[in-house]
């Protein structure tokens, strides 16, 4: 049985899309042995799509990926909110 598992994050602009992708991308290079996993993005949207034989290791990868988007989303925001309040002075 093979489990496939897609998530489609969508991101405030190409700009985000790219910082988030470049973040990610030295975590997910090098899946284990029987899962694939790759990564797109266009436009505002990052693709992941992940394949393996095992059901377990596919929901464990779409939860690490989603909760380094979040961490990712945390941090950018912090930093925004930052650059602005430097802009302001």
């Amino acid at each position: 049985m093979k489990t496939t598992v897609q998530l489609m994050v969508g991101c405030s602009d190409a700009t985000v899309r790219k910082k988030l992708a470049s973040v990610l991308t030295p975590d997910n290079e090098g899946a284990p042995q029987g899962m694939k996993l790759s990564m797109a993005g266009a436009g505002r949207g990052l693709e992941f799509k992940i394949e393996s034989g095992s059901p377990t290791s596919v929901l464990s990868t779409a939860l690490a990926i989603l909760r380094d988007v979040a961490l990712f989303q945390e941090v950018w925001l912090l930093s925004q909110s930052k650059d602005a309040r430097g802009h302001r002075a």
